[in-house]
C-alpha cells in the first residue's frame, strides 16, 4: 500500500485526469501542497481548484449567489486533506466542517493538515448495525463499503484492482453525525463520495430536520464512462435541481433557494 503522504499513481479519483485535463485546466492546484498555499493566496479565487473537475468553484458560486459567504460543510469519503478534494478551497478560506473517512490510513493526514475540521474515522451506517465490512482494495480511494461494488472493481479491470481484505468498521448513522457534531444544523454543502452509496446515505438523511443548500454526488460508474442518476433522481424528487455537472459530478440546489 502507498503511503498516505503521497498521491496514488493512478486512483479512483484520478484516472480520468488526462481524458479531461482540457476541460479542467485548473486542476494544476491539485497538487499543490497546503504549504504552498501561501502563494496561492493572492491569486483570484476563480483560479485555484482542488475539486477533481472544479466542482468546488462551481459549488463556491452557487453558495456566494445564495449570500452564504463561509459555508459549512460534511464531506463523506473525504479520503485526502486536499488532492482531489471537493471541500479543501474551502477550508483553505477559513470555513469549517466534518470529514468522515473509514480508510484509518488516512486519518493522521487529514488530522494533521485539517486540525480545525472534526475528523471522524467511521463510515455512515445505513441500519442499526454498529459496524460493517469494508472491502479494501490494492488502490485504496477505492475502499467501500459495498461489496457489489467492490467485485466490480475487480471484474471491471480485468483483475489489476483486487480486494486485499476485508475488516469490519465502526457505523454511525450521518443524523447521529450531524447531532453530535454540528449541533443538530444541517451543513450548507454536502459532500458524497462514498463509492456507491450515495442515495443509501441520502434515504437515511432526516429530511425533516437536515437539507444542506448544495449538495455535490458522485456520478460517474467508476472504470466506465457510464452514469449512476439514481441518487440525483431522489433528490430531484426532495425538490432540488442540477445546477452543475462535470464528467465525474452532479452538484444540485434546494430548488426553494432559487425562487
Amino acid at each position: 500500500m502507498e503511503s498516505p503522504d503521497r498521491p496514488a499513481r493512478m486512483s479512483k479519483r484520478s484516472f480520468l485526469f488526462g481524458a479531461v485535463a482540457g476541460g479542467c485546466a485548473l486542476q494544476a492546484a491539485h497538487w499543490a501542497a497546503p504549504a504552498v498555499l501561501g502563494r496561492l493566496r493572492g491569486t483570484p479565487p476563480h483560479q485555484v481548484t482542488f475539486a477533481q473537475c472544479g466542482e468546488d468553484l462551481i459549488v463556491s458560486y452557487i453558495l456566494s449567489e445564495l449570500g452564504v459567504d463561509r459555508p459549512t460543510y460534511i464531506d463523506v469519503g473525504a479520503y485526502h486533506p486536499y488532492e482531489i478534494n471537493n471541500t479543501y478551497l474551502f477550508y483553505a478560506r477559513g470555513c469549517r466542517g466534518i470529514l468522515v473517512e473509514p480508510n484509518v490510513d488516512m486519518i493522521p493526514l487529514l488530522r494533521r493538515e485539517r486540525p480545525g475540521d472534526t475528523t471522524l474515522n467511521v463510515g455512515i451506517g445505513l441500519t442499526s448495525a454498529t459496524e460493517a465490512d469494508y472491502y479494501r482494495i490494492n488502490e485504496p480511494s477505492w475502499n467501500t463499503f459495498d461489496k457489489d461494488v467492490a467485485e466490480h472493481y475487480v471484474k471491471s479491470s480485468g483483475g489489476e484492482k483486487k480486494i486485499v481484505e476485508v475488516i469490519k468498521v465502526p457505523l454511525v448513522n450521518i443524523n447521529e453525525v450531524l447531532a453530535r457534531h454540528h449541533g443538530g444544523v444541517c451543513p450548507d454543502f454536502v459532500s458524497l463520495d462514498v463509492e456507491g452509496l450515495e442515495l443509501d446515505i441520502l434515504k437515511s438523511l432526516d429530511w425533516s430536520r437536515y437539507r444542506p443548500k448544495v449538495v455535490c454526488i458522485e456520478t460517474l460508474v467508476t472504470n466506465t464512462r457510464r452514469q449512476k442518476l439514481e441518487a440525483v433522481e431522489f433528490l430531484v424528487g426532495k425538490g432540488y435541481v442540477a445546477r452543475g455537472s462535470t464528467f465525474v459530478n452532479t452538484i444540485l440546489v434546494d430548488g426553494s433557494l432559487l425562487t
